[in-house]
């Protein structure tokens, strides 16, 4: 199957309950029901959101409460009807939509990256954590093929729940049969990813992927193609928002702290909307061999994601803070987000009506294609 669809974002904390259990259960108890072609939840290292609040699972901001980040992709009808359940499911957070093209199984080989602002792609690849390839973890081997490949950087992100292929499967405590779903990220040059698929679907049984049209505007430091930006001209044009994601490891430093860290905090503290950042298990950037922590080695090498996710214009008064950051280190994307909705209780802002932007997005994707 190769079919133009959305992806679902939700971002919460861990403390979130609905109806007296916890919302990471009811979430996944949602997705399940719903049957998206696949779906994870992701337990973030640190991040903040509405209430100002750092939450880290480090000193001086230890926090038992500690941000998640639930995703779920399958074609527009099939999102579009979970959305009320979600909102049900997770009473305070962020959702958001994405256009991505969805491809499965053999199909993967003829897929293309869709229209969208910037010249690069992000291709992620779902598959279960006892997969295997040629006796090795799937994760780590789709990883190698994308480093050889020549993509920019990948990072395997583990989820403590997940679905694919309709089955779902959960880390559960001193369990060793479950074995939950990997997301694998990747981005690069469009054509560069598309090649990828063949060898991949090649590799991997019943592959689940989707495509989607970024701007890769840094790599160590370089500016590869500019900020993608859009204003409103006038009152009644819809609000538009915009998805930054840095891509680093945790023993990149700046003034004594992981880079991450180092810029969720300086993002608080310039306003921004909110951060949330992943730890993977394996990953690399650059031409670097892949990475994560390995036993005996002292210090940790695991790859990070840092999502900040606000509106454009916002986003381009608070990128200089991003570009001093990220001024050695890093793999920094764009993408815009057609549906974002901030929710507390009974007050909403943002709107997930992601079919009133879809002409913005297309002028736009126009404007900046070569």
């Amino acid at each position: 199957m190769i079919a133009d669809a959305l992806k679902l974002s939700v971002y919460f904390g861990d403390s979130v309950t609905t109806g007296g259990a916890l919302s990471s259960d009811a979430l996944m108890d949602c997705f399940e029901r719903h049957g998206p072609a696949a779906a994870t939840l992701l337990r973030g290292a640190e991040g903040f959101g509405a209430n100002r609040r750092i939450r880290a699972a480090r000193f001086p901001d230890l926090s038992t409460d500690l941000p998640l980040l639930g995703v779920a992709v399958d074609e527009h009808d099939r999102i579009r009807a979970m959305i009320d359940a979600v909102d049900e499911a997770v009473p305070r957070g962020l959702v958001t939509l994405e256009h991505v093209l969805l491809a499965t199984g053999t199909d993967v080989t003829a897929a293309e990256t869709p229209d969208g602002p910037g010249r690069a792609a992000k291709l992620s690849v779902y598959c279960r954590a006892d997969e295997r390839i040629d006796g090795r973890p799937a994760d780590r081997q789709v990883i190698e093929i994308l480093r050889r490949h020549g993509a920019a950087g990948a990072v395997a992100l583990p989820g403590v729940d997940g679905i694919l292929r309709s089955e779902r499967a959960r880390l559960r405590l001193f369990s060793v049969r479950d074995r939950p779903i990997v997301m694998i990220v990747s981005v690069g040059p469009r054509g560069m990813l598309e090649r990828c698929l063949r060898r991949l679907a090649e590799a991997l049984h019943d592959p689940v992927v989707t495509l989607e049209a970024i701007a890769q505007v840094k790599h160590d430091g370089r500016l590869l193609e500019p900020l993608p930006s859009v204003a409103r001209r006038g009152r009644g044009d819809p609000d538009l928002w915009q998805a930054i994601r840095v891509y680093t490891r945790r023993s990149a430093q700046i003034d004594g702290r992981a880079l991450y860290s180092e810029l969720t905090r300086r993002l608080r503290e310039a306003g921004a909307a909110g951060a949330t950042t992943v730890l993977g298990d394996w990953g690399f950037s650059s031409d670097e061999p892949a990475h994560g922590d390995r036993l005996g080695r002292i210090g940790s090498r695991r790859p990070s994601c840092t999502i900040y996710v606000d509106r454009t214009e916002r986003v381009a008064e608070i990128w200089p803070v991003i570009d001093e950051v990220t001024a050695e280190h890093g793999v920094v994307t764009s993408a815009l987000v057609p549906g974002y909705r901030e929710r507390i209780g009974e007050i909403t802002h943002g709107s997930l009506d992601v079919a009133e932007r879809a002409a913005w997005v297309t002028t736009l994707a126009h404007r900046r294609s070569p």
